[in-house]
């Protein structure tokens, strides 16, 4: 039971991928701006950025996000501003709305694509005071007048990016108007395509299938055996981004983006269930005339494996789940995820805004789905692998009682770690993929 909703992954550079043709030379600052002590107050922030694109190529932006404790996202406040293209004039880029309830910081993303020299300069951040007035929060060198050109970047996060990339300098330049005077300058040249491969997003690879009443979206990468990939909750294929390259090298691998996720759009239904979506995969199974595949659920990934696997058992010959569960209660999930979800829903509801329908419709099912009956998993006869971390969203001893009650079936739990291994440490968890299919 991934969260996505609260602790959704910022696929920042997938998200720009498919609005612009990217190069090896796109940069992403951010400016980090602390407003717990502003929660529910009404903010404005705003930038300036000049350009000068190389071949008419380059281009700069800029987005604003909340983000909480964790650096969980905060999805509903992503704000993004107009392409700024080869302006001699300063333009001026304003952002405003309110502090979220769950918001710890504000990132203020200053982006560059492709070449050219792009101009920043003028941060600034206020929060509407009771009387209506609008007060000034000061922020640490926001007008690069402290920036030396030892340390261009001096206030910014995610300035070693720059650092990388051989092609991109950041600098300091002076500006005759006293308004502007010292400005930060990143200067880009010789940028390629990139062409690196943005799983989720690889239409070499991507296919749509009509699936009970969907355009169901998966991709296909490497040859031999099939071997199914299923993401967690809000997430995509993308979440497989650190398996797909080493499982295929041995495997079929087919990664699916589930229905309502990912390029599988669907703003149908009225509701979502792990049922519906084990039926999804057993249609596109049929379509693809496979059966006695091997089947790798993550999260709420898992729970859709284990529903296939018990009711087609005919389909899946190796069954592996990682941070599934069987039922939404406090006996098998954490309180403080429960708590989460409860706390996103209702105000993703309160919000009402048409966008937000699909991850509605998915947190409600976080929270009345799964209801799988341990006696239920008696019927999979596939080999299989349970998998959790020590520090998993889901209950130890309920991931024990998952592996209890499938015959034969393997267990490990790895230590010092999180429902997040594969993305936090993808090496231990494709190992363990790897070595388990292996046998």
């Amino acid at each position: 039971m991934k969260i996505f909703l609260s602790i959704l992954i910022l696929f920042l550079n997938l998200n720009l991928k498919a609005q612009l043709k990217p190069t090896t030379n796109d940069i992403a600052l951010v400016k980090e701006i602390s407003v717990k002590k502003f929660i529910g107050k009404t903010y404005k922030l705003s930038a300036e950025a000049r350009t000068k694109a190389i071949d008419g190529k380059g281009l700069a932006a800029f987005m604003a996000l909340q983000v909480g404790d964790e650096l969980n996202v905060l999805e509903p406040t992503r704000k993004k501003s107009v392409k700024i293209v080869n302006n001699e004039d300063w333009k001026k880029i304003e952002f405003s709305g309110e502090i979220d309830a769950d918001a710890s910081k504000l990132w203020l993303y200053l982006l560059t694509y492709g070449d050219g020299d792009f101009y920043f300069d003028n941060i600034r951040f206020q929060i509407k005071s009771e009387s209506e007035a609008w007060i000034d929060v000061k922020l640490e060198n926001a007008d690069f007048e402290k920036s030396t050109t030892k340390s261009p970047l001096k206030g910014l996060q995610n300035s070693e990016s720059v650092a990388k990339k051989v092609e991109v300098k950041a600098g300091i330049s002076k500006e005759p108007n006293a308004k502007y005077n010292q400005i930060l300058q990143i200067h880009s040249e010789n940028a390629q395509p990139d062409n690196k491969i943005v799983y989720g997003w690889n239409k070499k690879a991507g296919k749509f299938m009509l699936v009970n009443g969907i355009r169901l979206y998966y991709e296909v990468y490497g040859t031999g055996e099939p071997l199914i990939l299923l993401h967690g909750n809000g997430g995509s294929i993308n979440s497989f981004s650190k398996q797909i390259p080493e499982f295929s090298k041995k495997y079929k691998v087919i990664a699916i983006d589930t229905r309502g996720q990912g390029n599988s759009k669907d703003s149908v239904s009225l509701s979502f269930s792990y049922a519906q979506f084990a039926e999804d995969l057993k249609v596109l199974l049929d379509s693809l005339n496979l059966k006695k595949v091997s089947v790798l659920g993550w999260s709420d990934g898992g729970n859709t494996a284990l529903i296939m696997a018990s009711k087609y058992p005919e389909y899946v010959s190796q069954l592996i789940t990682m941070g599934a569960n069987l039922n939404p209660t406090a006996d098998a999930v954490s309180k403080k995820t429960l708590s989460m979800v409860q706390k996103d829903l209702k105000k993703m509801k309160t919000e009402n805004k048409k966008e937000l329908l699909v991850i509605i419709r998915l947190l409600e099912m976080l929270l009345k789905e799964p209801n799988i009956n341990p006696e239920s998993l008696k019927s999979i006869t596939a080999k299989t692998l349970i998998l959790a971390g020590e520090h998993d969203d889901i209950l130890e001893n309920h991931t024990r009682l998952i592996s209890e009650s499938i015959i034969n079936s393997k267990l490990m739990i790895f230590k010092g770690q999180t429902h997040f291994i594969a993305e936090e440490n993808p090496s231990i968890f494709n190992k363990t993929v790897l070595d388990f299919l292996a046998q």
